[in-house]
């Protein structure tokens, strides 16, 4: 069950991360969303986030099957944020990352690209025994992705309760 676990929490944190860049695009938006550029782009990428959904679902049943899913989810997501990649400034990444607008961006790629590299090697992997070895580091490893992920995704809301809860209002 605990390989299972694993696949399950990191397509979830993949659909979290993937969400909340989405509720971040479509709720910053002073224009209906229905004239965005790339409309067939960001329509397949949002079904990718559904995918990943799913893979989460399906994973506790069949690991394969779940695996399979969330493939394709990631290659229906990568066009999208591929044509994204070149607004970010990844020379001062780092140093602009505080005052940026486009974290969610970051940590939507970001969580693509762990997702879609596991997803790949565990599809080439199977269900082997060297698969099940280090299970336990293995989950510690994604709780602790998923937790880095939600603090990623929501830093600045954290931030502003800590500042509200330390000086009031």
């Amino acid at each position: 069950m605990k390989p299972k676990m694993v696949s399950a929490i990191l397509y979830a944190t993949t659909a979290f991360t993937l969400w909340s860049f989405w509720d971040a695009l479509f709720g910053a938006a002073d224009e209906p969303f229905m004239h965005y550029r790339y409309w067939g782009l960001l329509s397949l990428s949002i079904a990718g986030t559904v995918l990943f959904v799913a893979a989460c679902i399906l994973t506790l049943f069949s690991t394969r099957i779940g695996t399979i899913c969330a493939l394709v989810g990631a290659t229906l997501s990568w066009p999208y944020f591929a044509l994204q990649m070149p607004k970010i400034p990844w020379s001062r990444v780092i140093s602009v990352l505080p005052n940026a607008n486009w974290q969610e961006l970051l940590t939507a790629i970001f969580a693509l690209i762990i997702a879609s590299v596991y997803s790949m090697s565990e599809l080439r992997r199977g269900n082997d025994e060297a698969s099940r070895r280090n299970i336990g580091l293995k989950l510690t490893a994604t709780f602790l992705y998923a937790a880095a992920s939600f603090l990623l995704a929501y830093w600045r809301g954290i931030w502003e309760w800590l500042f509200r809860l330390r000086y009031g209002n």
